[in-house]
């Protein structure tokens, strides 16, 4: 067990705090501003050099920028609105609609970063380097490994890593929940969030986000692949730059470790019909921080997010089956019953 093989010399050197975070995206960001507010010693660990690039639409919906804006007040940071979306099927438009609460739509390089400085703005701890593994100690203590060898010993291990989380993998080993998510820049267009239904109903849906000086094109889905989503880019037109590609964790993981939380995507919070990611990894952020402070349970403090994910599972399972399609093309003669979806899904 732990110190058994230990020198004092080296546990008074080994870095001790009470929360080790690995990962400095908005989850851990957030999680880690959230814990040094309220006098808890953290460290965020990421083997990245912010500002860096991240493969993602960028969409902040009323609901995760009103969250943020209580979490963290006073934050500045450059987006694109949105207010008008367009609903498409087949090639055809469905319907329009104005929306009553705007779409943020932020560049994520700069967006992370700017969160990571409010996180250090208040003194917060950062790190950089890639987590190796970890050990839960016999006094339930959790030793922290780095692939760089150094150690860091905590009362909690936050896993904000990511789809490809390193965290996760020690926990419950390979994953398989992913989906493959696409996407390039492109040059600015009408300033419309355009959503439409492919011809092949299966492969997904094709999306087209305005943002700060480009828009984001791309689709999302189950089954598609980089030959169809070249294919739907030649269809429409839209000259092929620099194709991206990132997994996005749907499956949702419940840690069986009180003291090790996982959050954001490295939980597998992303919506599973839409990959909305930030407002998931705000929240989840939100109740690690209550976990922590308040000596709770994930599973308790995160309760409504869990409920919800097992609601989106059936919600996505419905929507690509052949009687969602069947309820799709009859919902597109109502643009009232859309605009409420939508609204209510914001």
């Amino acid at each position: 067990m732990f110190g058994s093989s230990k020198n004092s010399s080296y546990l008074c050197n080994m870095l001790n705090t009470q929360v080790v975070i690995i990962g400095a995206g908005p989850a851990g960001s957030v999680c880690g501003y959230l814990l040094k507010k309220a006098g808890v010693d953290c460290v965020i660990v990421d083997h990245a050099s912010f500002p860096r690039e991240k493969i993602c639409g960028g969409g902040l919906t009323p609901k995760a920028y009103e969250q943020l804006d209580e979490l963290i007040s006073g934050l500045k940071y450059d987006y694109q609105g949105v207010s008008h979306a367009r609903f498409m099927m087949d090639g055809k438009t469905i319907c329009e609609i104005d929306i009553d609460k705007e779409l943020r739509m932020v560049r994520r390089k700069d967006f992370d970063y700017m969160l990571l400085q409010a996180y250090l703005g208040i003194g917060g701890s950062l790190m950089k380097g890639g987590f190796s593994g970890f050990e839960q100690q016999g006094d339930g203590k959790i030793l922290v490994r780095l692939k760089s060898g150094n150690e860091m010993l905590c009362d909690y291990l936050v896993g904000a890593d990511g789809a490809n989380s390193l965290v996760r993998r020690s926990l419950k080993g390979e994953y398989k929940g992913n989906t493959l998510w696409l996407e390039q820049y492109t040059e600015k267009g009408s300033n419309e969030f355009i959503f439409e239904y492919l011809k092949t109903y299966e492969k997904g849906y094709f999306f087209r986000f305005p943002s700060v000086g480009r828009d984001v094109v791309g689709v999302g889905g189950f089954n598609h692949t980089i030959p169809d989503f070249k294919t739907v880019l030649a269809q429409k037109g839209i000259p092929e730059t620099q194709l991206r590609g990132a997994y996005i964790p749907v499956e949702t993981i419940a840690s069986p470790n009180d003291k090790v939380i996982l959050i954001g995507d490295a939980g597998g919070f992303a919506n599973k019909l839409s990959y909305e990611g930030l407002y998931y990894a705000i929240a989840t952020a939100q109740n690690a921080y209550k976990a922590i402070v308040e000596g709770r349970p994930f599973l308790e403090t995160n309760k409504y997010i869990f409920k919800r994910k097992r609601r989106e599972t059936y919600i996505t399972r419905l929507f690509f089956s052949p009687f969602g399609l069947f309820l799709v093309r009859t919902g597109a003669h109502s643009p009232w019953l859309i605009k409420k979806v939508f609204q209510r899904y914001m």
